[in-house]
């Protein structure tokens, strides 16, 4: 934990650094070839420092997978993509707005006002955006606050009590190789698949959003971002136009990602198979999850999950071949022939259910297994306190009162 410090400042040092080389050189120029090379040295004294702190190891795994995001963004910006400032803010050459849009841009890996923007969600016609964005920045730091708060105490019911729960209960649902069994696996088994993966499921969708919140409020509160650059993380199911795994995936996972990969998937299938045909759609749907894998992959090391990690590696693989699969069986209604009817979407809502019970246990049950003890990255645990019980009835009450708000 000691080189908690140094790790801090250099990815701190880095994003100043790529920030300064955006804002204020050109692709050519000699000032951005020293910038590149004063970004590269960082990323190595990142890594040194990545492996040796000795921290809690789920808050390692955690901090190692956003630094190799941002490393891949990086790569994309002044790589693949040689964004120039220009791009982002061509009317003016005043030094601070200069350096907030490459800030902006450095930081944010869903391109949000840059022309790479990935949108929020994909809703409904006649859906209006879920979660509205606060117009202000005091009602959108005070929202935000209480979000936090809500979600870490529901963070720690998961951690400290949900997950040491199936531990203690359901020892024989997350046995050795349990996620490989299939038809084999026992009733228990069988029956433990949906609770465990939704489990995971929710735990991922509240840490990431927990995150990106803290980001989006040092953002706005130190650094004149406004609420509007940073929407909602996550929309709500409901709120999909098709079931499919792909706008699922786009939806509530990628869009946070989606950036960067599309960016060097893109660039690597250019290499391999020129084009924009159905083969290199499938190339690239391919390494856009192969790269997702690596990065879980990484961060799974990093947190020393006790597992065979390439459960992780075939779980993201696979879903690109669903995708295929889905696609090439049941194709997306052409624009102007929708067919989506309440029947279909409920038979979509149930194929997208199957999928996930069948293939989520190769992601969810090497993090579950892990001990909860190797588990804790929050300075305390109200479960830890209370019991799980009591904790379970502030969440309840907490939930509603949030509901009511418009949470």
């Amino acid at each position: 934990m000691s080189c908690l410090p140094e790790l801090a400042a250099t990815i701190a040092a880095e994003y100043l650094v790529a920030s300064l080389t955006l804002a204020f050189s050109t692709k050519k120029s000699s000032s951005r070839q020293l910038g590149l090379l004063s970004l590269s040295a960082l990323v190595v004294l990142e890594t040194v420092l990545l492996s040796a702190w000795s921290g809690l190891e789920l808050l390692r795994g955690v901090v190692a997978f956003f630094c190799f995001v941002k490393t891949l963004h990086l790569v994309s910006l002044f790589l693949i993509l040689r964004v120039e400032i220009s791009q982002l803010l061509p009317q003016t050459r005043k030094p601070s707005p200069r350096f907030l849009a490459a800030l902006n841009c450095v930081v944010g890996t869903r391109g949000i006002g840059t022309p790479w923007e990935v949108k929020t969600w994909t809703h409904r016609d006649h859906a209006s955006p879920p979660n509205q964005t606060p117009k202000t920045k005091g009602a959108y730091i005070a929202r935000t606050l209480l979000s936090l708060i809500w979600q870490f105490i529901v963070l720690d019911f998961l951690n400290f009590g949900a997950v040491r729960y199936f531990q203690r209960e359901w020892p024989g649902a997350l046995a050795a190789d349990a996620e490989f069994l299939g038809p084999a696996s026992s009733k228990e088994q069988l029956i433990a698949r949906f609770p465990l993966a939704l489990l995971l499921l929710v735990n991922l969708r509240m840490l990431l959003s927990m995150i990106y919140k803290v980001v989006a409020l040092v953002s706005i509160a130190f650094f004149s971002g406004c609420p509007q650059s940073w929407p909602p993380l996550f929309g709500r199911v409901w709120d999909l136009r098709y079931f499919r795994v792909r706008d699922c995936w786009a939806v509530y996972w990628h869009s946070l990602l989606r950036w960067p990969l599309v960016t060097i998937s893109s660039a690597i299938q250019h290499r391999l198979l020129p084009g924009s045909g159905k083969a290199q759609q499938m190339i690239q749907l391919l390494l856009i999850f192969s790269i997702s894998g690596i990065l879980h992959v990484l961060c799974a090391i990093y947190a020393g999950l006790p597992d065979n990690l390439g459960a992780i590696m075939l779980f993201f693989v696979g879903q690109s071949a669903a995708i295929v699969v889905q696609e090439l069986v049941s194709p997306r209604p052409r624009a102007g022939k929708d067919s989506d009817t309440p029947w279909t979407r409920f038979l979509n809502f149930l194929s997208l259910l199957t999928w996930f019970y069948v293939s989520m246990p190769l992601l969810a049950y090497t993090a579950l297994r892990m001990p909860v003890e190797t588990n804790e990255f929050m300075p305390l645990s109200f479960v830890e306190e209370v019991g799980w019980q009591a904790m379970a009835g502030v969440i309840s009450a907490g939930w509603a009162g949030w509901t009511l708000i418009g949470g």
